[in-house]
């Protein structure tokens, strides 16, 4: 069995301590190319590219990356919550080809009801865990090049389907993480 490591990319400005401003330094993208050149170079896996208003965003952050690596994965956050899951899909099948398969998604359904506000999110904790629910079902069926209808309590969609695929089959790999039981109970359906 083998191990995967994955790195930090600090997409909010990075310091000596997590959280602290002792030795901290603002976003600077040759900065984070440096940070994505090492983590290649030394053979982690891939990086976990973070999501959030401090964030830098997180595709186009991934997409900067692909040409200054050779085999590093990308770990994107994926939010149900602000993007369809028919663009997301889209734009998941692009930066895996752009990537050469080397897209992984992490699905964040947020927790900041701040941040959620600004962003146009008024879901409650047990909403935004249903709606993720139905965006990863559309979202995994596209990708699998499927034409999609689907009439849910969040998200609805006709005729959706995506021209062009990932290279990952049936679709890039899907990250989840929390500690709810709701959110244990979507990491069971999801896989």
């Amino acid at each position: 069995m083998s191990l995967n490591m994955f790195w930090f990319l600090p997409t909010h400005g990075d310091g000596h301590y997590l959280g602290t401003e002792e030795g901290s330094r603002p976003v600077d993208h040759g900065y984070l190319q440096q940070i994505a050149q090492a983590a290649d170079r030394l053979g982690y896996t891939g990086v976990l590219i973070p999501t959030g208003r401090s964030c830098e965003d997180a595709w186009l952050v991934a997409a900067s990356m692909i040409p200054v690596t050779q085999r590093l994965k990308f770990l994107v956050a994926l939010r149900p919550s602000v993007t369809s899951p028919t663009v997301a899909a889209r734009q998941a099948a692009t930066l895996d080809r752009l990537s050469n398969g080397r897209a992984l998604f992490n699905l964040v359904t947020g927790s900041d009801p701040q941040e959620l506000a600004g962003d146009g999110v008024f879901l409650d904790h047990s909403e935004r865990y249903e709606a993720s629910a139905e965006f990863t079902q559309v979202w995994r069926r596209l990708l699998q090049r499927e034409t999609v209808d689907f009439n849910g309590k969040h998200i609805h969609v006709r005729g959706a389907k995506l021209l062009f695929p990932a290279i990952q089959q049936p679709y890039p790999p899907l990250y989840f993480g929390g500690s709810s039981d709701v959110a244990q109970e979507l990491a069971a359906e999801t896989g």
